[in-house]
């Protein structure tokens, strides 16, 4: 019967006596605490998710996700492998694909690349689709011996549309009486894409049977089959096929893995380190709370003479201590959305520009927000908030009337 009461006295008397600035101080410097941990927090970690999300697009998006091959790199009859293959809701499609290392030679100099053999009406990778800036997959046709590379590997190499460029194969050596003579031949450049990641300065896309003749297996052959998933990552809970015994799998993370557990590594830490600023505010809160009750402790005495119990009166300051945290978790969460989002517009008016020297000139800081993870942080505030508060409150419980009233 007394909890409306406890709510209206505890949000009635959130701050000190007017001879005791210092404890309004305190509570003001704690809400104010939980409101930067928050607005930092969702921020920070705003950008994080924008940066994985972005390298998971650019990365992850243009290589094999995972792929099917053997112990001969040659596969087949591919599209019976393939119609062999179960049907699995994490995969969106299957490609067949060759996959060889070479070298690309210009006129003014050479680079490693990586070789991939694709039959254009079948390839699946959106990200380097949509980012051809110059030509289209339909150049890529058979014996015609055309290429599309990447923008930064053209301007490593100095060539454009029309040069012509040869590539030596790592496979499909040949044995003459003067030696081993590599596997090579003229190419023409037919297109240019732009993914804005390292993948535009090794990867050179070509037609499937051109790709076999250049490593010397036959036309209709293949060297793996390449997954694409409904997300990248879900390739760490995906249960692959039956395989023969030659057969084996190979994903992403046996390439990049190392990379993108550094980046959840950094997130975690960055999680880490911002909540430890909040739990700082609610320490404070604890410190504010304990002089609260001390400043108080006359108010109590007399509130319990009243008949108000020990129960009550822990709720009135549960209800007073918290209400400086949960202020300071809507208005951090709120401030933190409005600022991760215009993050971009505010960094633009102060004139910094953080991704000024990134490959392809001044690019936006990319901010991704997830819904889960912000009520997750404004509601671990509160509940850290709240956290504080019980000891006060049970300290405020136990005072004596008697005690308290004896020199007022």
């Amino acid at each position: 019967m007394f909890y409306p009461l406890s709510v209206f006295i505890g949000l009635r008397y959130t701050k000190s006596k007017r001879n005791n600035q210092f404890v309004s101080f305190v509570s003001l410097f704690s809400t104010g605490g939980i409101i930067l941990g928050v607005l930092a927090l969702i921020t920070v970690l705003s950008v994080m998710n924008g940066f994985e999300a972005e390298l998971k697009d650019r990365i992850l998006g243009s290589i094999p996700q995972a792929k099917l091959t053997n112990q001969d790199n040659t596969i087949t009859n591919w599209q019976q492998r393939i119609d062999q293959l179960p049907v699995d809701p994490l995969i969106i499609d299957v490609e067949p694909m060759i996959n060889a290392e070479g070298i690309l030679q210009s006129k003014t100099g050479l680079q490693g690349v990586k070789i991939e053999g694709i039959y254009p009406d079948k390839y699946a990778s959106d990200t380097v689709k949509s980012n051809i800036v110059v030509g289209s997959l339909d150049k890529l046709v058979a014996s015609e011996y055309n290429i599309i590379i990447g923008d930064q590997l053209a301007r490593m190499l100095g060539v454009t549309i029309g040069d012509k460029v040869r590539i030596t194969s790592t496979r499909g050596v040949r044995y003459t009486p003067l030696g081993q003579v590599p596997s090579q031949r003229n190419f023409t450049v037919a297109g240019m894409f732009d993914v804005g990641s390292d993948v535009d300065k090794y990867l050179v896309l070509m037609r499937a049977e051109d790709a076999a003749r250049l490593i010397r297996i036959q036309t209709d052959q293949v060297t793996d089959l390449r997954f694409y998933f409904t997300e990248p990552f879900a390739v760490e809970t995906w249960t692959p096929p039956a395989l023969a015994e030659d057969e084996m799998i190979i994903d992403w993370r046996s390439t990049h893995g190392e990379l993108f557990a550094a980046v959840k590594m950094e997130k975690n830490m960055i999680w880490l380190l911002l909540c430890l600023i909040i739990a700082v505010a609610a320490f404070n809160i604890l410190s504010s709370s304990v002089m609260v009750v001390t400043d108080k402790s006359a108010e109590v005495a007399i509130l319990k003479t009243l008949g108000i119990n020990a129960n009550t009166i822990n709720l009135i300051f549960i209800i007073q201590g918290a209400f400086s945290g949960i202020v300071g978790a809507l208005i951090g969460t709120g401030l933190g959305l409005l600022l991760s989002t215009y993050i971009n517009e505010i960094m633009s008016f102060l004139g910094l520009h953080l991704l000024a020297n990134a490959s392809g000139g001044t690019r936006l800081l990319p901010v991704v927000h997830e819904p889960v993870q912000i009520v997750s942080i404004m509601l671990g505030a509160m509940f850290l908030s709240l956290l504080a508060t019980l000891y006060p409150a049970y300290r405020a419980g136990k005072v004596s009337p008697v005690e308290a009233l004896r020199y007022e």
